[in-house]
């Protein structure tokens, strides 16, 4: 068996961000699981807990989530994961903001159906998510979009996404990443 199809895919590095709740959403914690193309982890990072008080999300108002999710998660985690991702996934559209911070591809994946309203490039001038069905029918298919205003995320990650889809569930790291965020925040509150 030749080595020559697996190298390349262990040098694929793709980054999951995501973020929780804790102590009924008075703190949020953010993590980024990096993979290599086999879904193998590199490289697992976490914030210490954001806590907002009253008078931040008064004056935040509807853009605390999205502040806190990009400036106070996402960028720290994208500066400090040494192994530096071809493309940061996220579930959350509201990290996608993130992108105008990174010359980092950033998409959201989801399971297809879970959105009931999908704008296409006739509403707005937003690209239009892309289906992508697991080649080995393995996996439910997922729905892949980018940044309204960085359509070209999709053209550059679409094919090699279809590829790592193939093999591994695109949607599975993100529950390694909310365990591992939640056995952290644990150990942290037991010695704290």
């Amino acid at each position: 068996m030749s080595n020559n199809i697996e190298t390349p895919n262990h040098e694929v590095r793709i980054a999951f961000l995501g973020y929780m709740e804790f102590d009924n959403a008075a703190a949020y914690r953010g993590a980024m699981l990096v993979t290599d193309g086999w879904g193998k982890p590199l490289e697992f990072r976490c914030t210490a807990p954001v806590k907002p008080n009253a008078v931040q999300r008064t004056l935040y108002g509807r853009t605390l989530m999205p502040h806190i999710l990009v400036e106070l998660i996402g960028v720290p985690l994208l500066h400090a994961v040494q192994q530096k991702p071809e493309v940061v996934v996220v579930q959350e559209s509201m990290f996608f903001d993130l992108r105008y911070k990174t010359e980092t591809p950033v998409v959201r994946l989801r399971r297809q159906g879970l959105d009931v309203k999908v704008r296409g490039d006739d509403e707005g001038g937003e690209p239009k998510p892309v289906v992508m069905a697991s080649e080995s029918g393995k996996f439910d298919p997922v729905v892949m979009e980018p940044h309204w205003q960085f359509a070209g995320d999709l053209n550059s990650c679409h094919e090699r996404m279809h590829e790592l889809f193939g093999r591994w569930d695109l949607m599975e790291p993100f529950d390694r990443l909310s365990k591992g965020l939640d056995y952290v925040h644990q150990q942290k509150e037991l010695a704290g």
